[in-house]
């Protein structure tokens, strides 16, 4: 459809394109879902329900190759954060919009699994052949699943090459690295959140009112807007998109503990002692 200096369009309207979501249970996922549900022809949705306990055990495997007390650090900030920082976080508006949306699918075909690499996650995609797969906080995916659809992007809540990896705004802060706080959008490949980059967006950090979960919410409003920008400027061939070479170290990183947040909570004391110290 063209649209002539007059605002009079002519010609049948431009298809949408036929996407895939692959999505995690957080509120982050569902948000951005609801926005993306509307924009596009949502041909399929798969949903990824991890049970607790394997949730529990990548937890342990993880802390014996990281430290001593990973473990028990990560489920203390995870009461922390339901005792404390989940009335903090009502103070900011975006968690609020997060936390309000809710998931719509319409006539969309629904799919829930435990493994985003369930097999027939495989049978989904070929079957759908969609244009896009969005990928929205699941699991690393396998090079099966990836070999099934041409073109997958996934919202990365963090500043890549440099925080790549769980939290990457979360680290940015303890870094002091105030300048990248924000949210990656990059094609998919096998490594973890090494793909072309798409598009990036940064937001300033709130040494009064931010928190863990505020600079989640706030990253997936800001990738929302990344990823259907993204879609409408680039609808004739994802593939084809441009993308962008950041300069910085590529850096992983991991879930963080308690002690990690108490280190986050310090940083912000000083940015609000000191002003300078935060990017404008």
């Amino acid at each position: 459809m063209t649209c002539p200096p007059d605002g009079i369009c002519t010609g049948p309207p431009e298809p949408r394109p036929r996407v895939v979501v692959l999505m995690g249970p957080s509120a982050g996922s569902r948000y951005v879902f609801s926005r993306l549900a509307s924009e596009v022809d949502l041909v399929a949705v798969v949903q990824q329900e991890r049970p607790r306990r394997e949730v529990f055990r990548a937890v342990f495997r993880r802390g014996k190759k990281l430290r001593r007390g990973y473990w028990l650090d990560r489920l203390l900030l995870g009461a922390y954060t339901k005792l404390h920082l989940k009335r903090r976080a009502l103070a900011c508006p975006e968690y609020r919009e997060v936390q309000g949306a809710e998931t719509f699918a319409g006539d969309c075909p629904a799919h829930r699994v435990e493994s985003i690499n369930d097999p027939s996650v495989i049978d989904v995609l070929k079957q759908t052949q969609p244009d896009l797969v969005v990928v929205l906080g699941t699991s690393i995916l396998k090079e099966s699943v990836l070999a099934a659809s041409p073109c997958f992007v996934n919202l990365h809540v963090g500043i890549t090459p440099m925080y790549r990896g769980a939290h990457g705004q979360f680290w940015a802060v303890l870094n002091r690295d105030f300048e990248n706080i924000g949210t990656t959008l990059h094609f998919i490949d096998k490594g973890i959140d090494t793909g072309a980059i798409l598009k990036q967006g940064r937001f300033p950090f709130e040494p009064a009112t931010d928190n863990l979960l505020t600079l989640l919410a706030k990253s997936s409003v800001t990738g929302a807007t990344l990823l259907l920008d993204w879609i409408h400027e680039n609808r004739a061939n994802f593939r084809g998109s441009p993308t962008l070479t950041p300069p910085g170290p590529s850096q992983l990183h991991y879930s963080p503990g308690l002690s990690d947040y108490r280190r986050f909570e310090q940083v912000a004391r000083d940015a609000l002692a000191n002003p300078s110290l935060k990017a404008a």
